[in-house]
């Protein structure tokens, strides 16, 4: 497929969230490190990313049916607002002296409930940017910058670890919303594009979607290997974290482990 048949609209659409999924890899990196700097405490690790994840289960349904009902555009630009005052709050609260590991879960929670939202609506804005023999490679561009974001981010966030404190990463996640907001508004064309046809109540909605696809066999199944997947994967960055401590503190033979370059560096970043 040539690329020519990508409109400019997309193009902006998909700069702006290549460097917001650049900028969001930044968090994934730092938030874990954050709260162990704040508790030393595993559980608050773990309590951390289940405060991300309970959203999805409560809310992901409904908060999708519900972003088909809105102008999408509109919305997404509001959520990336969203999302840049929550992940700022943290550092702001952090130079106030008032920054605890509540307040980190009640962001969290609220990033997971805005992020649920835009992503919906993502999804859903694709095909009114581009003709229908172009999805597969706009898709392809997407997940692409995606990828590259997820292996390049961390990688970046590291090195800004080591110059600045970690509650100041996030800022760069913060500013990648706004700049997310900005090529979403620069977009011209509706994200609600060549949709009829009536609306059932929400919850009629979420319940025929879940009757679909429970009862179709590949996509159930789909969808089962995808929540093993992300139950299992959601605990990568707490096991990095813990395993770098770990490493760093472990004593060696006729040395205290405080004398290891790796705990100093630790402890100079905490």
């Amino acid at each position: 497929m040539s690329q020519e048949r990508l409109s400019a609209d997309f193009w902006k659409f998909w700069s702006g969230q290549t460097i917001s999924n650049l900028g969001s890899s930044f968090t994934m990196f730092a938030l874990p490190l954050l709260v162990f700097k704040l508790t030393g405490s595993a559980l608050n690790l773990a309590a951390t990313t289940a405060a991300y994840f309970i959203p999805y289960l409560l809310f992901g349904l409904l908060i999708g049916a519900w972003v088909d009902r809105v102008d999408r555009k509109r919305m997404m630009i509001a959520v990336d607002l969203g999302r840049c005052a929550v992940l700022a709050s943290i550092p702001i609260f952090s130079y106030a002296g008032h920054l605890s590991v509540w307040w980190i879960y009640a962001m969290t929670f609220l990033q997971a409930c805005c992020t649920i939202a835009f992503d919906a609506g993502e999804f859903a804005a694709v095909p009114s940017l581009v003709p229908k023999t172009a999805l597969v490679t706009a898709n392809g561009r997407i997940m692409a910058s995606y990828q590259a974001a997820s292996v390049g981010g961390p990688l970046l966030a590291g090195l800004l670890v080591s110059m600045v404190r970690v509650e100041d990463v996030l800022l760069v996640d913060a500013g990648s919303f706004v700049v997310s907001a900005i090529s979403l508004a620069l977009v011209r064309r509706s994200f609600n594009a060549a949709e009829a046809g009536e609306r059932k109540h929400i919850l009629g909605d979420v319940s025929e979607g879940l009757r679909y696809v429970l009862g179709h066999p590949v996509l159930r199944n789909i969808s089962l290997m995808m929540a093993l997947i992300n139950f299992f994967g959601s605990t990568t960055w707490a096991q990095l974290v813990l395993s770098g401590r770990c490493a760093c503190t472990r004593p060696t033979r006729g040395s205290a482990s405080s004398s290891r370059p790796g705990a100093w560096a630790w402890s100079s970043s905490a």
